[in-house]
């Protein structure tokens, strides 16, 4: 698995510093991106899904796919492992497995059942690498006021793109309310620093963080060193980026969600990321300097798998 690993975040890499603009995401067409398993306990995915291991749903009715526009056929759910399930809904659109389907699929709009054993997330997870480090290394020009519960993310600045970086202990801390102050921004990158996370108690995000605000698909939680995020009971507003992260709980998602694995019966509601045309500066300091998060992470996610 880490060779696996290295080579896509290698990639991305490259990817990165030979471009100097990331002007689209794989974010902003999948609603839920597992590099590895989906442990399905319940819940469903409204848009598309791609998952790179196993769907392990065994015993139960796995939901997909009800908001994803009908106006062409498009491959809706992606497995590139095995699927274990007692029924898969597909609402409209293909479902695509690369390994073997031990489950009844039920089509309830225009699509197919299709076996395609070549099926690979490389490309995408390439993507999510490099996004990840580029976020990261974006220089913060909003503040976070840590104040007990009732802390705020405060943007006064004229940039489109609005860019805070957090360390996770102090914005999931204990009864929490978190609010988004997002000024003139018209997108929103929080970077949240930590290895180990987990959301406690009475965490919650309030105002400046609804849809009726700058909007789900203008948010994304960047969780770039992440390797096991649960979300407890939080209703996360905005996408997930977490490549390296088991994810688990999460009260609901109101976004794309990317990560390496996801255990849990949430929902995943179709708020697909609007992804801003973000430069970085050409290769130097500040690419060595992400490089070495991304070989400091590899490391992190290859102690884990010994």
């Amino acid at each position: 698995m880490f060779s696996r690993i290295l080579t896509k975040a290698t990639a991305g890499f490259v990817g990165l510093v030979l471009s100097a603009t990331v002007f689209a995401s794989p974010l902003s067409e999948y609603n839920l991106i597992l590099l590895e398993d989906y442990n399905f306990q319940g819940g469903d995915v409204e848009g598309r899904t791609f998952i790179g291991g196993d769907l392990n749903a065994a015993g139960m009715g796995a939901d997909f796919a009800s908001r994803v526009p009908t106006l062409n056929i498009v491959d809706s759910v992606n497995v590139v492992g095995d699927v274990t399930a007692a029924n898969i809904n597909v609402q409209h659109g293909n479902f695509v497995h690369g390994g073997n389907l031990n489950a009844n699929v039920n089509l309830n709009g225009a699509g197919s059942v299709i076996h395609n054993p070549s099926l690979s997330i490389s490309s995408i997870a390439d993507e999510l690498f490099a996004q990840s480090l580029t976020y990261s290394g974006l220089a913060a020009n909003g503040t976070f006021n840590n104040v007990p519960n009732n802390s705020s993310f405060d943007y006064l600045g004229t940039d489109p793109l609005a860019v805070f970086s957090v360390d996770a202990a102090d914005v999931f801390a204990q009864n929490n309310s978190l609010r988004l102050n997002s000024g003139n921004a018209e997108t929103v990158v929080i970077n949240v620093a930590g290895t180990d996370i987990t959301v406690n108690g009475g965490v919650n995000l309030v105002d400046g963080f609804r849809q009726s605000d700058i909007g789900f698909g203008n948010i994304i939680w960047n969780f770039f060193e992440a390797e096991t995020i649960n979300f407890g009971n939080l209703a996360m507003a905005g996408s997930v980026l977490a490549p390296f992260a088991d994810i688990t709980g999460g009260a609901v998602f109101e976004g794309s969600v990317a990560a390496e694995s996801y255990t849990g019966g949430r929902e995943f509601h179709r708020f697909l990321f609007n992804t801003p045309n973000v430069s970085v500066p050409e290769p130097g300091p500040l690419s060595l300097l992400m490089l070495g998060i991304g070989f400091i992470a590899l490391s992190r996610a290859r102690a884990k798998q010994a």
